[in-house]
């Protein structure tokens, strides 16, 4: 089973989006899809949306999490806001009920993304924006690549 259910090819364009920035976001969101489809809370909305809906859905809430992001990193806020308004833009006709489980989710997938970045030594949040060869090593040595 591949992991990388979100493809990193949707975290960056170029060499310069190979980023650690966009490495942390593309982890998050493969946490994000691996906790929805574990989710039995989320079981009819994994009925009604494909694997690939659900990864599209997953990688669209994780960069959108990249202001608030930077923003409690530089100290402009307390901390990082999870958004149900995000889960609006994707999804503006989901019930209220689902875009609370799916809130839920992305919280539970952010504490435990955060606790595993803890102890790795890529220090991602500290040097966001250094070039890294993680999307590269991806493609040689499978998941993860620390």
């Amino acid at each position: 089973m591949s992991l990388d259910k979100v493809r990193a090819e949707n975290f960056y364009r170029d060499r310069g989006d190979k980023n650690k920035q966009n490495w942390f976001l593309y982890e998050y969101s493969n946490i994000l899809f691996s906790k929805i489809q574990e989710s039995a809370k989320l079981a009819n909305y994994r009925k009604k949306h494909t694997e690939e809906g659900i990864a599209e859905f997953c990688v669209y809430y994780s960069k959108r999490l990249r202001q608030s992001l930077f923003n409690a990193y530089a100290g402009k806020t307390d901390k990082l806001a999870i958004e149900a308004r995000y889960v609006y833009e994707f999804y503006p006709d989901i019930t209220d009920a689902q875009m609370k489980r799916l809130l839920e989710t992305a919280i539970d997938a952010w504490q435990e993304h955060v606790r595993a970045c803890l102890h790795c030594p890529n220090q991602c949040m500290h040097d966001g924006f250094e070039i890294t060869d993680m999307f590269d090593n991806l493609e040689k040595t499978g998941w993860p690549t620390v």
